[in-house]
């Protein structure tokens, strides 16, 4: 019986590959849980080309076990693919339904791209990327996700990510520093629309962390992506080895405090260089900044090089409302190096407009803070300018 059951299981499998043309797999989504989730893996295990029409439901516990510890997902991506989506003929892109973790990427030293998706109520994360030589997230859509308890941690707080990319699942300490070499190359994330991470302690539309090392460096591209209604942070990254640009994002945090601290627009720290630019960014947390440049604590990793420059910050946090340290249009703590800050434009409530302030490694030292303007700024601060 059991025999058979695989026989009837690979036959419904085969017959959901519409074709196979020039090295390119296309699968027709039923709304089957069980049928979808199984023609996709196969697929994908096949390489090359896939291409995902209609409507796939991912709805089933996920399945699919990683190398790294704790990870299990939906479907596992474990060699170099082309993942996409197609647009039917109601003008509608395809869609995939649920799931916990949808994909999830082991694929070291090859390349991954994932275009015009549409996932709805993913689970946890909706791409999570561990290894890769190479990687390309483009013209997605991701919507709701549902917060879950972050697998292999103990601190009862729920996380809801929707492109996380990491060699390690949490933050890294020095216990945990993940495997940084594991993903390298370029990295692009460009184009994709991110909204709502639910109720969740860590809501994050795109996490970047703990890639690249000296000899195979992170070459990370963030831009022209817009970000709504996450409760945590909208871009953050993190110990990239590595340059990172984040530039021409949309990044709108309506959320106010529940205890979710340090929340931030764009949220850079520890190794690496980054360049802020041409942002768009409105945070409502009265304990919120705009964007934040800051060292890395955990490792002992100082910010060394970071420009933020021409981004346009609006705070608007409700009148009357009670500032915390934290509220700053621009901040840069701890033991941060060389962040330059220009001509950014900061409107809206806010306790300051830009804050520098000390950190348990250190203290900021070097930096440029200069033709910005602040002038839009409702502060309750005598100085509104500048806090130090």
């Amino acid at each position: 019986m059991k025999t058979l059951n695989r026989i009837v299981m690979a036959a419904i499998v085969a017959a959901f590959f519409v074709g196979a043309v020039a090295a390119q797999t296309v699968v027709a989504g039923t709304g089957n849980a069980d049928i979808d989730i199984a023609a996709v893996q196969a697929a994908v295990d096949k390489g090359g080309s896939v291409m995902l029409r209609g409507h796939f439901s991912f709805d089933n516990p996920p399945g699919a076990r990683g190398d790294l510890p704790d990870l299990m997902a939906t479907i596992l991506v474990s060699k170099a693919v082309t993942i996409s989506g197609a647009w039917d003929e109601h003008g509608q892109i395809t869609m995939i339904d649920g799931g916990e973790i949808p994909f999830a990427v082991e694929a070291r030293g090859a390349t991954v791209r994932m275009e015009k998706l549409r996932f709805v109520r993913p689970k946890l994360f909706a791409i999570f990327v561990a290894a890769a030589g190479g990687l390309a997230i483009e013209s997605c859509i991701i919507e709701s996700v549902e917060p879950r308890l972050l697998p292999g941690t103990s601190t009862g707080r729920t996380s809801a990510v929707g492109i996380y990319v990491s060699t390690v699942i949490g933050l890294p300490t020095l216990e945990r520093p993940g495997d940084p070499g594991n993903v390298s190359g370029k990295l692009s994330i460009v184009n994709n629309q991110i909204t709502a991470t639910g109720p969740a302690d860590h809501g994050i539309g795109i996490m970047i962390g703990s890639v690249g090392s000296p000899q195979t460096p992170a070459d990370v591209e963030i831009t022209g992506n817009s970000i709504r209604n996450t409760t945590l942070k909208g871009i953050n990254a993190m110990q990239v080895s590595g340059h990172t640009r984040i530039e021409g994002n949309t990044v709108t945090m309506s959320a106010l405090n529940a205890g979710r601290t340090p929340i931030a627009g764009i949220h850079c720290g520890g190794t690496g260089s980054y360049a802020v630019a041409h942002n768009i960014i409105e945070v409502a947390d009265p304990d919120g900044a705009g964007i934040r440049i800051r060292d890395y604590p955990a490792l002992g990793a100082a910010m060394e090089h970071a420009t933020i420059t021409d981004n346009d910050v609006t705070m608007s946090a409700p009148e009357g409302a009670v500032f915390g340290m934290g509220s700053s249009g621009i901040e840069i703590m701890g033991l941060a190096r060389g962040v330059v800050v220009q001509r950014n434009r900061i409107l809206g409530r806010a306790r300051v407009a830009m804050y520098v302030a000390p950190g348990k490694s250190g203290s900021p030292s070097g930096n440029t803070i200069d033709g910005n303007d602040v002038q839009g700024l409702v502060s309750p601060s005598a100085e509104v300018g500048l806090k130090k």
